[in-house]
């Protein structure tokens, strides 16, 4: 199985919708980059985000590891990129573990094709987690409007996707 490697985005909205907790039954080995644990966990503790406390305390659990990224190769060739740092290191990690990059931003999932690193996004947990049994089809609905109430943002030609698709499984 490919380890998963975890954006900010799908980590926060995950959280937010209280099914962050579930990660920890997907058998997949979870990462984050020291630039993910920076942006969620230290700066969202600054700033009183409730889910930085959660996702601080899956890292202490073992549920996540904060792994730095060894091979510079693909880091310092992401660097150019118009990236962010947490974005850029989110890729490098899951290219260097060969994994795949859990992330939401549209030109990350771009560069990562470009690139050859396997990538979904915060969808394809919560499909995941159906399948686990850890949601039924109505918990995913109102787990992704929740996340759509909450700011994360989702076109309606994505929306109608994830419906169809929804009502497929």
């Amino acid at each position: 199985m490919r380890p998963l490697v975890f954006d900010s985005t799908p980590l926060i909205y995950l959280a937010k919708v209280s099914v962050i907790g579930f990660i920890r039954n997907i058998p997949e080995k979870k990462f984050i980059s020291p630039g993910v644990y920076r942006e969620v966990v230290i700066r969202g503790k600054e700033r009183g985000e409730s889910d930085a406390f959660l996702i601080e305390d899956l890292i202490k659990k073992g549920v996540f590891e904060v792994r730095e990224v060894k091979d510079r190769k693909l880091l310092r060739k992401l660097h150019k990129s118009p990236l962010h740092l947490a974005d850029i290191e989110t890729l490098a990690l899951a290219g260097e573990l060969e994994g795949t990059a859990i992330m939401d931003e549209k030109l990350g999932r771009v560069i990562a094709d470009i690139e050859g690193v396997e990538n979904r996004g915060t969808i394809f947990i919560l499909f995941r987690l159906l399948k686990l049994g850890l949601l039924d089809k109505k918990g995913l609905r109102e787990k992704l409007d929740e996340m759509i109430e909450g700011g994360w943002r989702c076109s309606t030609g994505l929306y109608a996707v994830i419906l169809k698709e929804l009502e497929r499984v």
